[in-house]
């Protein structure tokens, strides 16, 4: 009976250790978490403070923003003193005591039963000793020693056995206090924790938190009414027409900006592969003070790729694109040749390069004097090729008549309207052939022009021109 009630406490001394270590992880967890808790607010803090010295480029309305974080952070510094107060009454209070009841009462046990183990071992050893005195032969001193060890064993034996046992009976009782002890502490923590906290905060927070939560409504009702509005106007965008989309849907009118002095947007820039082949690159360029520069997609930031003071710009004729233009330094090399996508962007940026090349945006008032030298400006004229192209399509049978007589006839009926439509404004001015004074005032006085070939004019045709 006291060998099965024996092995009944030794399970549930095994089963309590068991468990006693899986309350324990808990148990430390728990703390681990308040503890990380006491480093998060403290970092919090830290962060709150930070906001102010992030310096955004878009910080409108941000000192209420950095005025009230400041007073959030305090806030945080406070709880994370009332969160480590409470860290160290955890340890204290739940942790220790589990780990006194697993470290000196469990192991107390364990050591026991291990005594008791080599005690009864020693007696069976001393028992077996006794067993095998000889019975015809007595040696009354040997079996003196031999009864003596035997006592003593069993002395031993029943000396660690009472120990043992009543270190079983023992943690009956001790483990009920160790389990109730460290929730004791555990909940006496928490319930001060929260006290000090609602007698620290309770009172002063509220106004606080008040404003702070009709800012927050105030700052939603504006992004509220901003999402509309981008809603509206995304319905807006939805509506309309395709034809506004599409490149050029205003060619024969655009609403053309001549006053420009700063421009942006995707060209299409040559470069030059070989001795006859180009291709196209498709960049992002934009005009910085008196410089073209040039940004690719995926960069954080343009670099330089023309300088415009002094510059000029002309519409250039490229055989597979139409919009072109070219940039030509002061000393008169040729520069870069890009392409626009519509005739507006074309047209703009033409403007927006001679008027940057004038030094225009050096001056007080940029745009009323880009409005001023666009209104007396000469405009200048479209790439020689395209010009001929345009006058050929206008006067056919007279240019065939012209080449013909070899004469140049002035056109009466070729006004002045004609050629406003060919140029391009802001752009300097090209002549293709510059005449000899004297033949000139010959043109003038209905004189003809000298063959410059040697070649005999027929006399009926001057007739009949």
């Amino acid at each position: 009976k006291t060998r099965s009630l024996l092995s009944v406490f030794e399970e549930d001394a095994g089963t309590l250790t068991e468990y006693t270590n899986q309350l324990l992880q808990a148990m430390q967890r728990v703390y681990g978490a308040q503890n990380e808790m006491c480093l998060a607010t403290q970092q919090l803090s830290k962060q709150l403070l930070a906001y102010e010295k992030q310096h955004f480029a878009l910080g409108k309305g941000d000192e209420e923003v950095i005025s009230t974080l400041h007073y959030f952070s305090k806030v945080v510094d406070e709880l994370n003193i009332l969160h480590s107060e409470l860290a160290k009454q955890l340890a204290d209070t739940m942790v220790l005591p589990i780990i006194q009841f697993r470290e000196k009462d469990l192991t107390e046990v364990s050591t026991l039963k291990d005594l008791f183990g080599l005690a009864s071992n020693e007696h069976d050893v001393s028992i077996a000793k006794y067993s095998r005195l000889p019975k015809r032969k007595e040696n009354e001193k040997l079996k003196a020693e031999v009864a003596k060890e035997v006592a003593n064993a069993r002395r031993k034996q029943h000396l660690s056995s009472l120990q043992y046992y009543c270190a079983l009976n023992a943690l009956q009782y001790r483990k009920r206090v160790a389990m109730m002890e460290p929730m004791l502490g555990y909940t006496r923590g928490q319930i001060n924790f929260f006290k000090k906290g609602a007698e620290m905060f309770s009172k002063r927070m509220d106004s606080f938190l008040s404003s702070v939560s009709d800012m927050v409504q105030s700052i939603q009702g504006e992004l509220d009414a901003e999402a509309e509005k981008m809603r509206v106007s995304q319905q807006d965008l939805i509506a309309v027409n395709e034809s506004v989309y599409t490149p050029d849907s205003d060619v024969t009118s655009p609403a053309i900006n001549r006053n420009l002095i700063q421009k942006a947007g995707y060209l299409n820039l040559r470069n030059k592969t070989g001795l006859v082949t180009t291709t196209w690159e498709r960049l992002y360029f934009f005009t910085q003070g008196g410089n073209l520069m040039c940004q690719p997609r995926g960069a954080v930031a343009g670099g330089l790729i023309q300088d415009l003071d002094n510059c000029s710009v002309m519409a250039v004729d490229c055989e597979d694109r139409r919009y072109c233009f070219q940039i030509t330094t002061p000393t008169g090399k040729a520069g870069i040749t890009l392409q626009a996508e519509s005739k507006k962007e074309y047209e703009e940026w033409i403007c927006a390069i001679n008027n940057i090349s004038r030094q225009i945006y050096l001056t007080d008032n940029p745009e009323a004097a880009a409005i001023k030298l666009n209104q007396t400006a000469l405009q200048a004229v479209t790439p020689i090729t395209s010009f001929g192209k345009k006058h050929e399509v206008h006067h056919p049978s007279q240019n065939v008549k012209n080449m013909e007589n070899d004469k140049i006839i002035p056109n009466e009926s070729a006004g002045i309207q004609d050629s406003t439509q060919l140029i391009a404004p802001g752009t300097p001015i090209q002549f293709d052939i510059v005449l000899p004074a004297t033949e000139f005032l010959d043109q003038n006085r209905g004189g003809r022009r000298a063959n410059p070939f040697g070649e005999s004019e027929d006399s009926s045709k001057d007739e009949e021109e």
